[in-house]
């Protein structure tokens, strides 16, 4: 095998071969391990497992254990995705037609692995390593009930559609799949008994396919020897949609600090995971701005935890997420205020250039993204130890989504709307050395409305709000931990 099909391998082994993840504060989960994720996605200030060095590499040093803990879980996520698009595309396929369509996304259930370990090297060193996963998904039926598939036969596998087989030179399905895997070995040293320094290396993999997208670039039309067709957002047809799955790698470093105070009732804790570089998606590399560049955010966090009493722990954490410095993400979408050209007026992006010259086509290094914000996260849980054996646990998240109204287009394919979320959860602890834990996550429904530039209005010149997205998302974790 080469190094590729290696580090691939082991990728998928240490997590156990997961499907494609919906996360929910931006395609970041709101925490990592059962307990963390019952209270909201805690865990900067107050580490409970092994896998505590995914929200503070010095976290690992707090963790309960006299040499050693594992902990394995899985998450079994339930998004619910949906788009409306009142189209003006439709009506001129089918004048007369009733051109407001919803589409639901398919792919509704998922299965999120997760594994992390610390060992006690000696009482000042800790080391450890967790492994992770986050990403989205969207899978929708292109065509429209109730309306014929279009004619011509070179486009027998396409229909007239609201959402992205304009033209009819798309594909009855439309979706992408973003997968992101991360490995966090690391260590944590106590400079003194409460002051404690963690390091810990970034080591990503992503996976990603796109499909049904064909309309977004240029291809021959075929009613028109010499003609292309197509929205135009990029140049060409190649290396933007149907080119099966790609993988890209990278590094990153994560730093973290963990004080205690007040005879250790108050812990204080601080979090930075640096932007991780990762190789280019090659066969994608028309549609990812930056010739299909898509590195994995820089973000940092600050937490606090506190023993109210011997078995209640109240814990709070707020994290700011930067996507809009990742300009695959972050980058404006299709213009919807300019119909005629679709690129943000601005010298970025000149108007009355050739297509091939334009700097903001897809996949150029100022290429169109789906417009995300810095997202900025507000996290807060409880933990009451009701007896040796029995602890139970609930917890909520707030995060405002990244997603603008006037980016409602490209955000179709990823609907991350999500802001307001509760969780419970519960351990059990059969022994001293075995602990079993559960959680659940409810993701309230959340609906944006906005503009594109394919409004119903002939004149196109005022579109207001034609498109909507939502989700909601339930979710069910259980996880087992062993100690020594």
């Amino acid at each position: 095998m080469n190094q590729r099909q290696l580090c691939s391998a082991a990728i998928a082994a240490a997590l156990f071969l997961p499907a494609t993840a919906f996360a929910t504060n931006g395609y970041f989960l709101i925490g990592y391990g059962a307990k963390s994720r019952s209270m909201g996605g805690v865990g900067v200030a107050y580490a409970q497992d092994a896998l505590a060095g995914a929200a503070n590499p010095a976290g690992m040093a707090d963790v309960e254990s006299n040499v050693m803990r594992f902990d394995m879980g899985g998450e079994f996520f339930l998004p619910k995705r949906a788009a409306s698009h009142d189209s003006v595309a439709l009506e001129s396929n089918f004048p007369g037609s009733d051109s407001a369509v919803s589409h639901r996304s398919g792919s509704n259930v998922f299965l999120i692995p997760s594994m992390g370990f610390t060992f006690k090297f000696n009482r000042d060193l800790t080391v450890g390593m967790a492994v992770i996963g986050n990403g989205a998904n969207t899978r929708y039926d292109q065509t429209v009930p109730g309306k014929p598939n279009c004619m011509d036969s070179n486009f027998s596998d396409g229909s007239a559609s609201t959402l992205f087989n304009f033209n009819c030179i798309g594909s009855q399905t439309a979706g992408v799949s973003l997968m992101q895997m991360q490995m966090l070995p690391g260590l944590a040293y106590k400079l003194t008994e409460n002051h404690t320094l963690g390091a810990s290396l970034i080591i990503a993999v992503q996976q990603f396919r796109a499909y049904g997208l064909q309309a977004f670039g240029q291809v021959p039309d075929p009613r028109n020897p010499g003609a292309v067709i197509g929205l135009g957002f990029g140049a060409g047809s190649g290396k933007l949609t149907n080119e099966g799955n790609d993988w890209s790698y990278g590094a990153g470093f994560r730093l973290g600090w963990l004080g205690k105070f007040i005879d250790g009732k108050l812990s204080l804790g601080a979090n930075y995971a640096s932007k991780t570089h990762m190789s280019k998606f090659d066969k994608y590399k028309n549609l990812f701005a930056g010739q299909g560049g898509f590195d994995i955010p820089e973000h940092w966090a600050l937490g606090l935890a506190y023993e109210l009493t011997d078995k209640l722990t109240v814990a709070a954490d707020y994290q700011k997420i930067n996507y809009n410095d990742i300009p695959s993400v972050g980058n404006p979408g299709p213009d919807p205020s300019n119909p005629s050209s679709f690129f943000p007026s601005s010298n970025d992006c000149p108007a009355g250039v050739a297509l091939e010259d334009q700097p903001c086509a897809l996949g150029r290094d100022k290429g169109l993204g789906f417009g995300w914000n810095d997202a900025e996260v507000y996290k807060i849980g409880i933990n009451y130890d009701y007896n040796s054996q029995w602890s139970f646990r609930a917890g909520y998240n707030y995060a405002e989504t990244p997603i603008q109204k006037d980016q409602i287009l490209f955000n179709f394919l990823a609907p991350a709307v999500n802001e307001h979320h509760i969780t419970l959860g519960l351990s059990y602890r059969p022994s001293p050395n075995i602990e079993w834990s559960a959680n659940y996550m409810h993701a309230f429904s959340n609906t944006i409305k906005g503009p594109t530039p394919f409004g119903p209005q002939s004149g196109l010149t005022e579109v207001g709000e034609n498109a909507a997205i939502d989700m909601r998302i339930n979710s069910i974790g259980i996880s087992f931990g062993y100690r020594l």
